[in-house]
């Protein structure tokens, strides 16, 4: 008798063995495609595969099949009750509730199904057995979101009538790859139409397929306007791909800087620099100055403040200078100002200079003099005080006496 219960169990073990199963690898989705963030279900097809026996009390449940798709879902309903599955072929759908977290990337993620289910009782003294069946590696297919920003940017302050290389770095920061990205600046609103350009290669440029993390440098030529007025200027940018199109703003200032012209005179021993504005915007607070150099020595005060100079205006600084010996003829001068936008500059210059022999030698008779004039009245002294007595009788000889 007992012989007999063990060949009862071990054929229903062989007849209830894989009764069940999925009818692919797929899991199903209520939605698709699943992207971070969603909270959806998702199904589970259990087909009784078996050769006679009825499944009963059948139940699934879903677990992840590794640490990464355990960090990017969390199954919020993990088992659902299928109730019975009786003939060969017949067929349940499993259901569970899962979340896909934000942060996940896209990709495949991997799950086991456990089905556990009651089999036929074949005999009064064996009870019926409990079994369960394992269908691995269920895939659930997360598609991602891709985020692409504007990461870093060159641009910052800029100079009319200027060209600048500037470079735009973009950055997927979300959860899925961009296919075919391209980033194209927009000139073409309000005044930066007539302030702005991009030579040579237009406006559009390609950023390539972005994975999450990747990213994507482009490079151009910005030439500023002349007329550009001097301000803040937020240039759009928009960024497309498959599927994909966001907008962002590249940031730049024009400043309102200017430039100056210099030239030189000489006049009554004192050297005249002219300061000239040759911009086109106003400059405040202009300072000139004559740093420390090899070329010449500036003698006395070596800056001087020349107030505001508005386009086209021009006025005169006074230093004394001498030549260094042996030295050459360029004269080192720094230039600083206050723009339109409240920003401090400094320009250096270079001026030719050559001196005349006259001014040259200025400041060397001026110290010959002061150095032979006390000579000259002690030599006087002298004469007079050995002549004293000729000329005390020259004093005393009557009127009209020779």
């Amino acid at each position: 008798m007992k012989l007999l219960n063990i060949i009862f169990i071990v054929v229903t073990a062989v007849l209830l063995t894989q009764v069940a199963s999925a009818q692919s690898n797929s899991i199903v989705t209520e939605n698709a495609p699943v992207n971070p963030g969603d909270t959806i279900y998702v199904y589970v097809p259990i087909m009784n595969t078996g050769f006679g026996p009825s499944l009963n009390d059948v139940s699934a449940r879903l677990e992840p099949a590794d640490n990464a798709s355990a960090s990017a879902v969390t199954i919020l309903e993990d088992t659902y009750s299928l109730g019975n599955i009786d003939n060969w072929g017949d067929q349940q759908t499993a259901k569970f509730k899962i979340h896909i977290n934000p942060d996940a990337t896209e990709g495949d993620y991997y799950f086991n199904v456990y089905i556990t289910y009651t089999g036929q009782q074949v005999s009064s003294n064996i009870p019926a057995p409990v079994i369960t069946s394992e269908l691995k590696n269920q895939i659930l297919t997360v598609k991602g979101k891709p985020v692409v920003v504007l990461f870093n940017s060159t641009l910052g302050i800029v100079e009319p009538m200027s060209i600048t290389s500037e470079t735009l770095r973009f950055k997927n920061t979300g959860t899925g790859t961009l296919r075919n990205a391209v980033a194209e600046i927009d000139l073409t609103g309000g005044s930066m139409k007539s302030s702005f350009s991009i030579l040579g290669a237009g406006t559009r440029f390609s950023l390539g397929d972005l994975k999450p993390g990747d990213e994507a440098d482009i490079t151009f030529n910005m030439v500023v306007d002349i007329t550009a007025t001097p301000g803040v200027y937020n240039l759009p940018v928009n960024i497309t791909g498959l599927d994909y199109s966001s907008d962002t703003f590249a940031g730049l200032v024009v400043a309102g800087t200017t430039n100056f012209e210099l030239s030189y005179q000489e006049t009554l021993g004192s050297f005249s620099l002219n300061v000239a504005n040759v911009g086109i915007n106003p400059a405040s607070a202009v300072t000139v100055s004559l740093p420390n150099q090899k070329n010449f020595t500036a003698v006395g005060s070596s800056s001087s403040v020349l107030g505001s100079l508005n386009p086209g205006d021009y006025t005169s600084a006074i230093f004394q200078i001498t030549k260094n010996p042996g030295a050459g003829n360029t004269l080192n001068i720094v230039i600083q100002y206050t723009d339109t936008s409240g920003m401090r500059h400094a320009i250096t210059k270079n001026l030719t200079v050559q001196l005349s022999t006259g001014a040259q030698a200025g400041a060397g008779r001026r110290s010959t003099l002061y150095t032979t004039l006390p000579v000259i009245a002690i030599i006087a002294l002298l004469v007079l005080y050995w002549q004293r007595r000729r000329i005390t009788s020259y004093l005393r000889k009557p009127k009209g006496n020779k």
